[in-house]
């Protein structure tokens, strides 16, 4: 991501500006926590062709995701390749609580944001076959594109710096559209917009500033549709998914039986409920594919041997633009290794793809409840399963239990920290609060002792570090599976 510490003060001031932004929207938008910085893990680096996983890698995961299914509840499916072969292919929970029907390795999953990849590589087919280029400004795809936003490109939408306007974008807020049972999908830009929206100027010119936006590739799939004359869901699944033969991969559709189609649920209080009914049609290439662990293993081999994309274009889809992003991967730095993964989060669902390049290992979590602390430990576990993959430490899940110490033991540790960035804790009355960036409060960290705390319902995890005097120095933060080093400003 840019990182994820920006995408969450990015987030937070966006939630206060749109108090009315609804639950439905969150899930749509890959939403990010916050804080990945510097990296503590330092495993040995291995040229491509010499990476091996550890012999006891299999049992190291297996007891993992047994502690992961009884502590946090996980359900889903998991699926750890290497050299394009499975290494541990797993599922857990249930598919349909109904029915008592459990999930397996075959059962298909909304994969929401995380199908942008297949966005973009059609995107790329096209331009491949001379069709488009990636320079072509929108207008030429589609008419109705306002003169307020000229000179936003196709890799302006791609990238996420087309610097598109904050709209009410009735294609996603208008629940009740969302929901109908026949109802009229986007075709077109002005589909999305309500009347006036369209003389609204960029917020920022094409290519200066990164913001992620679904909108964007909503209408990458309209610019899709436009020159390939077919919906994006008959090209990507004639052009893509057929070819390579991922037979169980394709766009969600409410009204077509889907066999093995697993049920989305949302968690709130450790209780499940059935997720809101929300129609994927009209969100399109932004987030409207089902997948399979099998299926995403067969494009990963895809993408490694260049089957539908030239290598050069295939490299395309993972030269990051501004901020890590690429296109429709994240293209970073973790376990001191190129990583690209994507996220994504969706009624009932949520899922990670990551791929390590250059050790060939490729990691997909699928899960079938969706809750930000579900949505937090998809990312933990795909990140703990790395870093067991490379030797680096990694922590069994347990239970955290809040105490309540005295409250002027809080001011011990109030202050500003530096890592990266800068973020700071205050003590408001008798909770312990962390600003991000300092002056805005984000959210409340709670003590399991005078040294241990955690941000409830995330696997956001706070050891601070005192020296002989009992001052604090530094705190280790352990985020999604992820650990950084902040040290305690001294003023």
């Amino acid at each position: 991501m840019q990182t994820l510490w920006q995408d969450l003060r990015y987030g937070a001031r966006m939630l206060w500006k749109k108090p009315g932004f609804t639950i439905t929207i969150c899930c749509l938008i890959a939403a990010c926590a916050f804080a990945q910085t510097t990296n503590l893990h330092k495993p040995f680096a291995r040229p491509r062709g010499d990476y091996q996983l550890p012999p006891n890698f299999k049992a190291q995961a297996a007891k993992y995701m047994q502690e992961r299914v009884r502590v946090t509840g996980f359900s889903g499916a998991i699926l750890v390749a290497h050299r394009g072969q499975p290494i541990f292919r797993q599922s857990y929970g249930l598919a349909n609580h109904e029915f008592s029907i459990p999930n397996t390795p075959t059962t298909k999953f909304r994969v929401g944001s995380a199908g942008k990849q297949f966005t973009s590589a059609a995107i790329l087919l096209l331009e491949q076959r001379g069709k488009l280029k990636l320079t072509d400004t929108i207008d030429k795809y589609l008419p109705d594109w306002p003169k307020a936003w000229s000179g936003v490109t196709i890799h302006h939408l791609l990238s996420h710096t087309a610097g598109l306007p904050r709209l009410s974008t009735q294609a996603l807020l208008d629940v009740s559209a969302l929901s109908q049972s026949t109802p009229k999908l986007f075709r077109k830009l002005g589909d999305l917009l309500k009347a006036g929206e369209e003389l609204q100027p960029l917020d920022s010119k094409p290519g200066e500033k990164w913001n992620y936006s679904n909108v964007g590739y909503i209408l990458l799939s309209m610019i899709i549709e436009k020159v390939a004359e077919k919906t994006y869901c008959d090209f990507v699944s004639q052009e893509l998914f057929h070819p390579l033969g991922m037979t169980n991969t394709g766009c969600d559709d409410p009204g077509t039986i889907l066999a093995q189609r697993a049920s989305g649920y949302t968690r709130a209080n450790e209780t499940l409920t059935n997720a809101s009914y929300v129609d994927m049609r009209f969100v399109m290439g932004a987030g409207s594919i089902y997948s399979t662990l099998d299926d995403l293993l067969v494009w990963n081999r895809a993408l490694d041997a260049n089957r539908l994309l030239h290598a050069a274009v295939t490299a395309k889809l993972f030269t990051p633009v501004k901020n890590d992003y690429a296109y429709g991967w994240w293209s970073q730095t973790k376990f001191n290794r190129k990583v690209v993964w994507h996220g994504g989060n969706v009624s009932g669902f949520v899922s990670q793809i990551t791929r390590y390049p250059e050790e060939q290992l490729f990691i997909v979590i699928l899960s079938n409840v969706w809750s930000a602390a579900d949505r937090s430990q998809v990312r933990a576990i795909a990140n703990e399963l790395s870093a067991m993959a490379f030797g680096a430490r990694y922590e069994l899940p347990r239970r955290h239990q809040a105490v309540q110490p005295e409250p002027a033991i809080y001011d011990g540790y109030v202050g500003e920290y530096q890592g990266n960035e800068t973020f700071a804790l205050v003590r408001e009355g008798e909770r312990l609060m962390m600003q991000i960036p300092p002056g805005q409060t984000v959210f409340e960290i709670v003590a399991e002792s005078e040294t241990q705390f955690f941000w409830k319902g995330r696997e956001y995890f706070l050891t601070f570090v005192k020296n002989e005097m009992g001052k604090v120095t530094h705190v280790l933060i352990r985020n999604e599976g992820e650990e950084s080093k902040w040290v305690k400003s001294v003023k």
